[in-house]
């Protein structure tokens, strides 16, 4: 706490030392889930300068190490969350395919197949907590209520789902079949 009013009372010094403190295990945790550097020092650094920007306004009440990682949390999901590409109906996708492309249907066929494994993968609640929001394109206030869970459930839920996804997923028809959304599971 000594750092951060320091920080409070513009001590660079103090701010220098809380960066050079936290950015090493604030990038740890951030790259073992959005595994880009550059995304991770982005983020990184844009918590510790919003800390900065809003030291004279911002109260913290606990410890300074919990509200860095309580509020790394949520930036991080947002992040996940802005992240996620548009989703467009895979069947009508299916459709515009030109009747001479066999080889792409069966390879989109094949995609899917281990598409929906990967999802199978996942915990009933999970997958289904995804399902929701893919399939039917509800928020995750809709989820929530429907599943009888909270919302900062559901955005775990979510976050895991998509991070167990990406981590399953490195040739390119599986990365475009979760770029263009969902697949009717």
């Amino acid at each position: 706490m000594e750092l951060w009013h320091g920080c409070q009372q513009d001590d660079v010094k103090a701010y220098n030392e809380l960066v050079a403190r936290y950015i090493p295990r604030l990038s740890r945790i951030t790259h073992n889930i959005v595994k880009d550097p550059f995304v991770t020092t982005e983020l990184v650094m844009d918590l510790l300068f919003s800390l900065w920007q809003k030291r004279h306004t911002l109260q913290i009440r606990e410890n300074v190490s919990a509200y860095l990682f309580r509020a790394f949390k949520y930036m991080t999901i947002r992040h996940l969350r802005n992240a996620l590409p548009q989703t467009i109906d895979i069947d009508a996708l299916e459709e515009e395919l030109p009747a001479g492309t066999s080889d792409y249907r069966l390879r989109y066929r094949e995609a899917e197949k281990e598409f929906t494994h990967k999802l199978h993968q996942l915990s009933p609640q999970i997958r289904r907590t995804f399902e929701l929001s893919r399939n039917e394109n509800l928020s995750y206030k809709e989820i929530a209520e429907r599943m009888s869970l909270s919302v900062k459930t559901v955005e775990s839920y979510m976050v895991y789902a998509l991070a167990h996804l990406r981590k399953h997923y490195s040739n390119a028809e599986c990365l475009l079949l979760l770029t263009l959304g969902c697949l009717s599971i």
